[in-house]
Order: C-alpha cells, then sequence, then structure tokens
C-alpha cells in the first residue's frame, strides 16, 4: 500500500536570485545538513500545517496535469503561496515528490493499522485487514491518481524504486504492519487457522486487494465494497478450520 509524510523543516535558507532569469538557488549544504536533520518532533505544529498544505496540493496538481506538467510553480499558485516557501520546505521538486509518497505510506498506516488493532480474533483481524485497506483506497483517489502518474512519468535521480522513496527505518518498520502474513501466522499459531501456505495466501490476498486500485481509476462505479465483502468471504474459506 501506499500510500503520508514526515511534515515540516525550520531553517534559515541561504536563498539567492543569482541567475539572469530569476532561478532561485539554495544552499544545498544547508538545507542537507541542518534541514533534514530536524527530526518529526522538532517541528512547529505550523511548519507541519504548512508541509500538509503543500504535499495535499502537489498530489493534487500531480493527479490533475501529469507529473510531465507538474512544477513547484502550479504547486506554489495551487497552496496560494511563493515558490520559495516550497523550496524552503523540501529543497526540490525531488524532496516534495519523496514527501508525497512518504505521506501516502503514512495515512495508509493511520486508517489500517488501528482498525486491526482493534478487532478482537485473528479472523475479524483479516476481515478488518481486507475491508479497511480496500476502504482506504476508495476513499483516497486522488492519491492513487498521482501515485499511478508517478508511477509511468518520474524517475528518482539517485537510482532507487518509486517505492523506495520516503522510507526511513522507523516507517519501513512500521509497514510490516501491513503485511497479512502477521495475522496468518498469528491465526494458525493460536489454531484459530487451518494449516496452509502462509507466505502463497499473503501474496494472492496483496494481490487481490491491490488489484482494486487499477479497477477504481478505471472504473469510477466500481463497487468497493461489495468488493471486499467477496474477498473477506473468499479468504475465510482458506484459512477457516474444517
Amino acid at each position: 500500500m501506499g500510500v503520508r509524510v514526515c511534515e515540516g523543516w525550520y531553517i534559515a535558507v541561504n536563498a539567492s536570485l543569482t541567475c539572469a532569469n530569476g532561478c532561485i538557488f539554495i544552499d544545498q549544504l544547508i538545507y542537507s545538513s541542518i534541514m533534514r536533520s530536524k527530526s518529526d518532533a522538532e517541528r512547529t505544529f505550523t511548519e507541519v500545517a504548512r508541509r500538509d498544505q503543500i504535499v495535499a496540493c502537489a498530489i493534487e496538481v500531480i493527479a490533475e496535469v501529469g507529473y510531465p506538467q507538474t512544477s513547484i510553480r502550479k504547486i506554489a499558485e495551487r497552496a496560494g503561496i511563493a515558490m520559495s516557501v516550497v523550496l524552503y520546505h523540501f529543497g526540490s521538486k525531488d524532496g516534495l515528490i519523496e514527501a508525497v509518497i512518504a505521506s501516502m505510506y503514512r495515512s495508509g498506516l493511520t486508517a489500517v493499522v488501528p482498525e486491526v488493532d482493534r478487532a478482537r480474533t485473528q479472523t475479524d483481524k483479516l476481515a478488518t485487514y481486507i475491508r479497511s485497506s480496500i476502504g482506504y483506497f476508495d476513499t483516497h483517489r486522488i492519491q492513487l491518481a498521482a501515485l499511478a502518474q508517478l508511477g509511468t512519468s518520474y524517475k528518482p535521480r539517485d537510482g532507487r524504486r518509486l517505492g523506495e522513496l520516503g522510507l526511513t527505518p522507523e516507517l519501513t518498520q512500521q509497514l510490516t504492519q501491513l503485511d497479512p502474513a502477521v495475522i496468518l501466522r498469528a491465526g494458525q499459531k493460536t489454531g484459530e487457522f487451518s494449516s496452509f501456505p502462509v507466505d502463497s495466501t499473503a501474496i494472492a490476498l496483496r494481490g487481490a486487494i491491490n488489484v482494486v486500485v487499477e479497477k477504481i481509476l478505471q472504473d469510477p462505479e466500481f463497487d468497493t465494497p461489495g468488493y471486499a465483502e467477496d474477498l473477506v468471504k473468499m479468504f475465510r474459506r482458506v484459512v477457516r478450520r474444517v
């Protein structure tokens, strides 16, 4: 899944208008050593809110016009701020895209993990995982459209894959909570589930959930709640004890 972000950086940026066409250049050394070193906990409420706003506007613009036509200027205009404010927080277009990807991961965690944790049995956790994952996709269609645009048009300059952007060790660890294999193994350990190949079943389940993304983008009227219930019934048959 994709789909949230470390928000807000504070720094006095050394920016100057130095080229004939008015381009803004940021001192990359200062940006890298100070802006990126600031942790989430050190950022103020105002910084977090501003970064959230810029990321949301970037997602909207990418979804509407496509990544190739997206620029810092268009994102700044959407947010009603100066281009320098966007650069102040993210340093570059690449830095902003990385924040966009991280924001999608975090929003997915927020939508799914608490719901699964509240379920008592592993059977209920599995059903909740399916429903909340598909529900997240259904309610985040603009984000999905932006992600689809990035998937076809954006190439990270450092050679990383798109899915590797925005990942910190902490976020990578948190994302393991979105692995259905954890639920499947727990169900077998407690005797609630039958014997079946966990890894293969988890792969099949993830594939069945993720394929709904393409369906949603192609058909806005697709019955995602109905699809979720169909998956719940099918995978209950797979895991239940006879």
